[in-house]
């Protein structure tokens, strides 16, 4: 079968025939998507190691199960023809959800959407303040907090074009800014805008944190969080129990396919594995990165 092939850490992936995965749980992939993950760990640089290259490069994809089921799945060795989907990581695909939304709802658009509708519950009376919304998991934060009908919807990025349309007000974190009271903070920067953040934040506030892109470390006053009795809630999807997941899938992938949240989505065919890898690389690529697989 072919694959996409990291020959080297630091190197751009080639397709290359493999052997073909055996099994039950065998899928037959119709397309993959590229993750800041695969970067660090092609690079080397992912905390959890690198395996030995060449490898196969992809950490989610879409395909047919053997048993005619369309699923969504995290795996290992995802950019290739076929691949394998543990049953704990495979996830129904709605009817009616093209394959790129499919894999935008996956790894980066549920974790934005459970952030805010299931970590920190969102209300129509809160203030929702995203630190990080240019990005997917961004994306799918200030849509979701939208969707659930939260009073104001505040989209803060170094890149404020890139923010959904949807915010309310869009705050650019590249240059001087203030960061509002808000009830809920979704936050994948952490370092000095979670600082910021928790400083403005009023009493009771639920702040999110499930990222590092601006820093992995931040200094927060002791007064702060005690004083105001704030709730800083730790989130990774990766901890995240399956069912959980399945459910929060299967409500944004609605909203995609009903039109009530949209994302931006590249795709690329599988021979031009090696420009979709470099587009992902390049920090910010402003859109969910998608290997179409399939012929």
């Amino acid at each position: 079968m072919r694959a996409a092939r990291l020959h080297e850490l630091g190197g751009v992936p080639v397709v290359d025939e493999v052997d073909a995965p055996e099994g039950a749980n065998v899928v037959a992939v119709s397309a993959a998507a590229l993750n800041p993950v695969d970067i660090a760990i092609g690079t080397g640089r992912f905390y959890g190691g690198s395996p030995e290259t060449p490898y196969v490069i992809g950490s989610e994809a879409v395909g047919t199960a053997a048993d005619g089921r369309r699923v969504w799945f995290r795996t290992n060795s995802a950019v290739a023809e076929q691949a394998v989907a543990s049953p704990g990581q495979a996830y129904d695909v709605p009817d009616g959800v093209a394959d790129a939304d499919a894999l935008a709802c996956g790894i980066a658009g549920v974790t934005g959407w459970l952030a805010v509708a299931w970590r920190a519950k969102v209300t129509s009376g809160d203030t929702v303040l995203v630190l990080g919304a240019s990005g997917t998991v961004g994306s799918a934060a200030v849509q979701a907090a939208k969707v659930l009908g939260a009073q104001r919807v505040v989209g803060a990025a170094r890149k404020p074009d890139q923010v959904p349309d949807v915010a309310d007000e869009v705050i650019d974190l590249s240059g001087d800014y203030e960061l509002p009271e808000a009830s809920v903070v979704i936050d994948i920067l952490w370092g000095a805008p979670a600082e910021r953040a928790l400083e403005a934040a009023p009493r009771d506030v639920r702040f999110v944190q499930l990222g590092q892109s601006a820093s992995p470390t931040a200094t927060l006053q002791s007064g702060w969080i005690r004083g105001r009795m704030m709730n800083i809630l730790g989130y990774s999807l990766f901890a995240t129990a399956p069912d959980v997941i399945a459910d929060g899938y299967r409500q944004l992938c609605e909203h995609v396919r009903d039109g009530r949240i949209a994302f931006r989505v590249q795709d690329f065919a599988l021979d031009d594995v090696a420009e979709a890898w470099q587009r992902q690389a390049s920090g910010s690529p402003g859109s969910k990165i998608v290997v179409s697989v399939a012929s």
